[in-house]
């Protein structure tokens, strides 16, 4: 049974880093791996941009099953309909008529885009309540080709990259961008909570 305080704290790190993601896509300087399969799809197929991230994401909780021969990983559907329910609140509602055209404030939308995300990113796993299915299918990977989980990511990271190309996602400069940095916001926010806590802040 999840408690409330704990839901809240994983509602809020979605809400924070769906900003994040939808910041970055609309910055157009490219996205994250993954993101750029959704919005590819979103732009071949329509429906919505978190639609698409619900339906990749929950069919690789089936697909990690099958890897490693394990039961589902139920607990990560609430990650997933949250990530898809945040990003289409962000992007069909809150930014509908939004568009970011300047270089300056497409930099501005960009780089708040990675602070939010890994600061969000930071907030959800603090309960360690369960791992996304992304997450999961490194893992998979990692135990189903026997190599390491760098490696494995690295593998997953250019698979969802070369679909997002092929599907015509937004796969830019940024794409790296994301990819380098995303780890140093995490790891920052992770950090900055640590502190707030030392600090006897309870906020998170």
């Amino acid at each position: 049974m999840i408690k409330h305080t704990t839901f809240i704290q994983i509602f809020a790190g979605y809400l924070i880093l769906t900003l994040g993601i939808s910041l970055i896509i609309l910055s157009d300087l490219g996205a994250g791996a993954w993101d750029t399969v959704y919005v590819g799809l979103f732009n071949q197929f329509g429906l919505t941009i978190g639609t698409w991230s619900f339906l990749v994401t929950a069919s690789l909780i089936f697909f990690n099953a099958l890897l490693t021969w394990e039961k589902p990983q139920f607990k990560s559907f609430i990650g997933t309909i949250l990530a898809s329910m945040g990003i289409d609140f962000w992007m069909e509602i809150v930014f509908s008529d939004f568009t970011v055209t300047q270089f300056p404030y497409q930099i501005f939308a960009f780089f708040t885009g990675i602070i939010l995300l890994g600061f969000g990113v930071s907030i959800y796993i603090r309960p360690q309540l369960f791992s996304g299915p992304i997450d999961g299918l490194m893992i998979a990977t990692a135990k189903r080709l026997n190599i390491s989980i760098k490696s494995a990511r690295i593998i997953n990271e250019f698979l969802a990259l070369a679909f997002g190309l092929l599907l015509g996602g937004p796969v830019g400069l940024g794409t790296l961008i994301v990819a380098i940095f995303l780890g140093y916001a995490i790891q920052y926010g992770t950090a900055f909570l640590n502190h707030l806590k030392d600090k006897g802040l309870k906020i998170i």
